[in-house]
């Protein structure tokens, strides 16, 4: 799954290359125009850098909203993404106040129980940095799992906790994938989101196969399956595959051959 996961990623950022390419140099153009008004004025410097944090996850939000149509294998335009701004506003909120309480446990409270030197307080600066570990790994799914599945704010919150704890390696993995394609390739919002949302995408087969499986197993035996339950990846992926299609490195350099 994760192989495929790679080569569907890869394939719909080059077939879609220059929209990923158009949303990240708006973002550069947003961001360059955020630090400008940080920088015009000390006092007001810390309410531009909170409002200018709330101003990047709406944009990454309504990037999302176009991504998400990039995955379905549909062709968004740039249009999209002003028609989506709107809707944006609200699970901005949610990222923006995680995001301040992350920043608030590893820049305040971490360091304060290392101070302490002793070992309960290195024992809760771990666990400290393991639970801000567990809320970004989960919340990377939360813009995808908004526009996606279109549940409220917190039952979003809540399915990405569940996702993790249910797919915890796949998650880690997701989360180191997008680390690297961010410090190789630039920190625009684009390409960590497409993949965010693409393994969302695929993840979400295991569980509609789950709810046909177990309703099957209660039909038949009266009582859901205790054993753990291997997920049939092949048979899931198998017209996903077939929409992706292959090609060769000539047909990606010369698509017009």
């Amino acid at each position: 799954m994760t192989g495929f996961l790679l080569k569907k990623f890869f394939y719909d950022m080059w077939d879609n290359f220059f929209l990923i390419v158009a949303l990240n140099f708006a973002f550069l153009l947003f961001l360059a125009l955020a630090f400008y008004l940080i920088s015009l004025s000390e006092i007001a410097g810390i309410i531009f850098f909170f409002l200018t944090l709330y101003w990047l996850f709406v944009y990454i939000c309504a990037v999302t909203s176009v991504i998400k149509e990039v995955s379905d294998y549909r062709r968004p335009s740039i249009v999209d993404f002003f028609k989506n701004f709107k809707t944006a506003f609200l699970p901005a909120v949610v990222l923006f106040t995680v995001s301040i309480f992350v920043f608030f446990v590893i820049r305040i409270t971490v360091p304060v129980y290392i101070q302490m030197g002793n070992l309960a307080g290195l024992g809760a600066a771990f666990f400290s940095c393991w639970i801000c570990l567990f809320i970004v790994a989960s919340m990377q799914f939360y813009p995808a799992v908004y526009y996606r599945l279109g549940m409220h704010p917190l039952k979003s919150i809540k399915k990405c906790a569940i996702i993790f704890f249910d797919n915890t390696l796949f998650s880690l993995f997701t989360l180191f994938f997008n680390c690297i394609i961010t410090l190789l390739i630039l920190p625009f919002p684009g390409l960590p989101l497409l993949f965010s949302d693409e393994a969302l995408r695929l993840r979400l087969f295991k569980y509609d196969w789950l709810d046909n499986y177990r309703a099957q197993q209660q039909t038949e035996s009266h009582k859901p399956a205790s054993r753990r339950i291997k997920i049939p990846w092949n048979e899931l992926l198998e017209e996903e595959k077939e929409n992706t299609g292959s090609r060769s490195l000539k047909s990606f350099i010369f698509p017009w051959k």
